[in-house]
């Protein structure tokens, strides 16, 4: 079984952290990110489908929407998570009263590191391509408070903490052994497809708005989201969500006006 850096931080704890506990904190955590983007920039395939609706009916209606996808994607974290070695080692410490001084001294280096990596892509990825990145993807034209409680915390939970502890789940019970967690082969599968399907899924959203794309911006959206949904990934599955969580928070402070 491999073990991630995060298995070393922090002591186990001798129970388990009750289920509702963890999820309510989540929750919390990612709700104030869903209100932020629904009533800053609600979906467009929201816009299209409800014509004539007022713009605060639509950021209510946006919000209820992203709040019940966050339920599901706790849910899915919460259960399949731990039995891929998917975990929140930092949130699961401050839920039981516990302040894990040395797991973020040392998880927080990982992120950073990430975070500069992450910007640095951005900023090349929009100079190549000189398409506004804000059509690409609507969360980068937010302004930075939005942007960041969306993409650094309820966007992490969404992708990451619900949809990858997912795929590596199913993954790990089609081809893996009950026996062990799994290794590199499973945990670099899951992660890429998971970064496929976080690009693939504006990329069908956007044709459905719009009834066409071109060649430039479905290239450049599917490379982005592909790179940085591997990015992420990586993180979360090494050093936990809260790495990964850190990573677009210093992301978008270092990349925000630039794209």
């Amino acid at each position: 079984m491999p073990l991630t850096s995060h298995h070393f931080l922090l002591p186990v704890a001798t129970q388990p952290l009750p289920v509702a506990r963890m999820g309510l904190a989540l929750w919390v955590m990612g709700m104030p990110g869903a209100v932020a983007l629904a009533h800053t920039a609600p979906p467009a395939w929201l816009v299209t489908l409800a014509e004539g609706a007022s713009v605060q009916t639509l950021g209510w209606v946006a919000t209820l929407g992203l709040g019940i996808m966050l339920v599901l994607a706790i849910v899915l974290g919460l259960k399949l998570g731990p039995q891929v070695g998917l975990s929140t080692p930092l949130i699961h410490a401050a839920v039981e009263g516990r302040i894990p001084w040395r797991g973020m001294r040392v998880l927080s280096l990982p992120g950073v590191a990430g975070g500069v990596i992450g910007a640095a892509w951005l900023v090349t990825l929009a100079v190549v391509w000189p398409e506004s990145m804000s059509f690409v993807d609507p969360v980068y034209g937010l302004p930075l408070l939005p942007k960041i409680l969306y993409g650094s915390f309820t966007e992490e939970l969404l992708l990451r903490f619900g949809m990858l502890s997912l795929v590596m789940w199913l993954l790990w019970k089609a081809f893996g052994s009950p026996k062990r967690r799994p290794g590199w082969l499973l945990g670099w599968s899951a992660i890429a497809i998971a970064a496929l399907l976080s690009a693939g899924i504006p990329v069908y959203l956007g044709w459905t708005v719009t009834g066409t794309m071109s060649a430039a911006v479905v290239a450049q959206l599917l490379v982005c989201e592909i790179v940085y949904g591997l990015l992420a990934g990586v993180m979360f599955w090494r050093y936990g969500l809260e790495s990964a969580m850190l990573t677009h928070l210093v992301t978008y402070l270092l990349s925000h006006g630039l794209i």
